[in-house]
């Protein structure tokens, strides 16, 4: 079978969308899979052996001609299934007209996590990947799990070396902390104090993650630092982000992306939750990890976060203690040295 899966964005979804690669590969074991997304993401399966090709779509090139000549490029394949994995209009538009015998779209259960945020109650939904996985045969199981092929050749060996020659034996903290709303990130002087105590106090060597747009913010946590850390804030691309989480034995995220890469590559994570919950379907899709939050009666206050706190005091994450953070990253660390 020749079939494509859509999933233009962002960061997280479309590594949790990477679940139903191998679903598709147990169900359809001689298929060829095409993975559609925006161009951004495709450095991350440039060694993926489940996919035949990435047909990334460039957003800032995005008018009528060019999404007429990139639905060309799309019909020609002849599709014998399309998995619509994000179900927006622009994917609509591309599975809608392109030329197969079957299209497959996830539901995405946008009223009820409405729902949530307005009535600031939560209820289960199914894990998003339970919902990407439904696509391919209608069942809502927790059978397969993201992952992302990476580090499993020399590059990997040598992003592994290079780490181990700067931090020695000492187990090894990720730190990525930055997200795209401000009311998901922790407060700065709590995470200068939380890197100090996992340096100075339990040894740890910590490798800082940002995009450009982290870079102040990771530079302030670093300031008081003055030895065994790795400051990559604004200098990996997400593939080398990949590699460099995957060297880790712990990682420390807000609700964002890198979390989800971090599972991806099999680091359990630690992950801070403040304006959203787990139950909207997006938490760490492993066993091994752990949610921090706190139970507040404005919980949830949006789907994705927001510029600023609505009620003017982000209790939610203010109120996540250093000491909570710091005794789980230390307990999960304990827990991989002991494997």
């Amino acid at each position: 079978m020749n079939i494509a899966v859509i999933r233009f964005s962002s960061l997280g979804d479309v590594v949790l969308a990477t679940a139903i690669l191998q679903k598709l590969i147990e169900a359809y074991p001689d298929c060829k899979i095409d993975f559609i997304t925006d161009r951004r993401f495709a450095v991350l399966f440039s060694t993926d052996t489940r996919i035949r090709s990435v047909v990334p779509y460039d957003v800032t090139k995005e008018s009528p001609s060019y999404m007429i000549g990139f639905l060309r490029k799309i019909r020609r394949e002849r599709y014998d299934l399309i998995i619509d994995a994000h179900l927006n209009p622009r994917s609509v538009i591309v599975s809608s007209l392109a030329r197969t015998r079957n299209r497959r779209r996830v539901q995405k259960y946008s009223w009820q996590r409405r729902l949530m945020v307005r009535r600031h109650k939560v209820w289960e939904i199914p894990h998003v990947v339970q919902r990407y996985l439904a696509s391919v045969d209608g069942v809502e199981d927790e059978s397969t799990k993201p992952m992302l092929h990476v580090g499993k050749n020399s590059e990997g060996d040598t992003v592994r070396r290079e780490i181990t020659r700067r931090c020695g034996e000492r187990s090894i903290v990720g730190i990525a902390l930055g997200a795209a709303k401000r009311t998901k990130v922790w407060d700065v002087e709590k995470a200068q104090e939380l890197a100090l105590a996992l340096t100075v106090k339990h040894g740890f060597f910590l490798i800082f993650f940002g995009n450009e747009r982290d870079v102040q913010f990771v530079d302030a946590i670093c300031k008081p630092l003055k030895n065994g850390y790795l400051n990559l804030a604004g200098k990996t691309d997400l593939r080398e982000l990949a590699l460099n989480l995957k060297a880790c034995d712990v990682a420390l995220t807000s609700d964002s992306g890198p979390m989800h890469v971090a599972v991806a590559v099999d680091t359990p994570v630690v992950a801070l939750f403040g304006p959203t919950v787990r139950e909207f379907g997006f938490r760490p899709c492993d066993e091994q990890s752990v949610i921090i939050s706190v139970d507040l009666p404005c919980r949830p206050c949006s789907l994705h976060g927001t510029k600023t706190c609505s009620l003017g005091h982000h209790r939610c994450m203010k109120a996540i203690g250093v000491e909570t953070v710091e005794e789980t990253i230390v307990a999960l660390v304990g827990r991989k040295s002991k494997k």
